[in-house]
């Protein structure tokens, strides 16, 4: 038999040739696996923290968003009931409270703002609305009007002229102080202390005998 090689037998030849030998090094070895894994629980681990972190933050300014939309409502609903007092009583012109005498809708009203009313299930105040015809009683349950509050002894001031004084005042000036966490319990709000400051002031023209 003729052992000449012929040129496919060369060219196949020539390929095996150039094919790696087998080796135990051609797959991977444990402690490869072992590095593998732990930079794959790494990457993971770091992807949960950010994730935990952008979590912690929106829970955070959803409270912050919300504490400061039902405070600036209700600052604003008293500072604007306030300006159209025709008349204050000065015996319950106090930090913590507020009652006047206003037309609303032509009729003859008594209101009052109380700010220092207990609000169930919390360590905070509450500013509640209380409001009845001249003439007849107040309820003895009223419109919350502001939650959360934390300085409910010290939220009204009262100035006539830039003169502090309860008497005769025509210058009343609101001050709340709302803790910046919300009360919402939520598992990210971040256990933040401050509080949020909203100020307003109500200026009583009606007061003023020419009106």
């Amino acid at each position: 038999m003729d052992e000449t090689p012929t040129p496919v037998r060369l060219v196949i030849t020539m390929l095996l040739s150039r094919l790696p030998e087998p080796t135990s090094d051609a797959a991977y070895t444990l402690v490869e696996l072992l590095i593998a894994s732990a930079m794959a629980v790494i990457v993971l681990g770091a992807t949960v923290v950010v994730l935990g972190s952008s979590q912690r933050v929106q829970a955070r300014d959803t409270e912050w968003a919300l504490v400061m939309q039902e405070g600036r409502a209700g600052l604003g609903l008293m500072a604007h009931e306030i300006r159209q007092a025709s008349k204050v009583e000065e015996g319950e012109a106090k930090g913590d409270s507020i009652v006047f005498l206003a037309t609303v809708g032509a009729k003859a009203m008594k209101t009052k703002y109380d700010c220092n009313v207990a609000q169930p299930g919390t360590a905070y105040t509450q500013c509640v609305r209380y409001q009845a015809e001249q003439g007849k009683s107040l309820p003895s349950t009223g419109l919350p009007v502001a939650r959360d509050v934390t300085n409910g002894t010290k939220v009204f001031e009262y100035f006539n002229g830039t003169t502090a004084t309860t008497v005769k005042p025509d210058v009343v000036t609101l001050r709340l102080e709302l803790p910046s966490a919300g009360t919402l319990k939520q598992i990210y709000n971040g256990g933040r202390k401050s509080v949020v400051v909203l100020e307003n002031a109500a200026y009583m023209r009606n007061l003023l005998p020419e009106g």
